[in-house]
């Protein structure tokens, strides 16, 4: 028995022949639930880095700096005992590559951390973080830390 010999029950009504609808309140709201879920993500991975850098409370050594080379390779820009050095590292490897003892050089580059721009999107949050009250900070600024790092290396 072929396809087109079956008997198929009728009811006597057609079948309802449903059309999609475009609504761009629809889209808009997808949108937005996208944009708030990317936004959400960002903050959670900068917080994690945050915390991924913050692992060593010592006052004597500080992570200044750091510059992804690739997936797994960075580098680092570190205060130990008053001196920069710059260091690479993988997930297992931290090897020394170089100390800054010119005290011109550190300064110029210390200024460029300082100077650096935001990236837009970092940028952007800022700016909306402007909109809400802020809450109280208990840690220095950034400003006044690296005046001080200015001051030890102008020593």
């Amino acid at each position: 028995m072929s396809f087109e010999d079956q008997v198929f029950p009728s009811s006597g009504t057609a079948p309802a022949v449903t059309q999609s609808v475009f609504s761009w309140w629809g889209l808009l709201g997808t949108l937005l639930v996208f944009l708030i879920i990317l936004l959400v993500s960002l903050w959670i991975l900068r917080r994690l880095n945050r915390a991924a850098m913050r692992t060593m409370n010592a006052p004597w050594a500080r992570v200044l700096d750091r510059q992804i080379l690739s997936g797994q390779q960075s580098l680092y820009l570190v205060e130990i005992a008053g001196k920069l050095q710059v260091l690479g590292g993988s997930d297992h490897h931290l090897v020394k590559l170089s100390e800054i003892n010119d005290p011109h050089i550190a300064a110029e580059i210390l200024e460029e951390i300082a100077t650096r721009p935001t990236e837009r999107v970092e940028g952007w949050l800022q700016s909306a973080r402007k909109l809400w009250p802020k809450q109280s900070r208990k840690k220095d600024t950034f400003s006044a830390e690296l005046k001080r790092l200015l001051e030890e290396v102008e020593k």
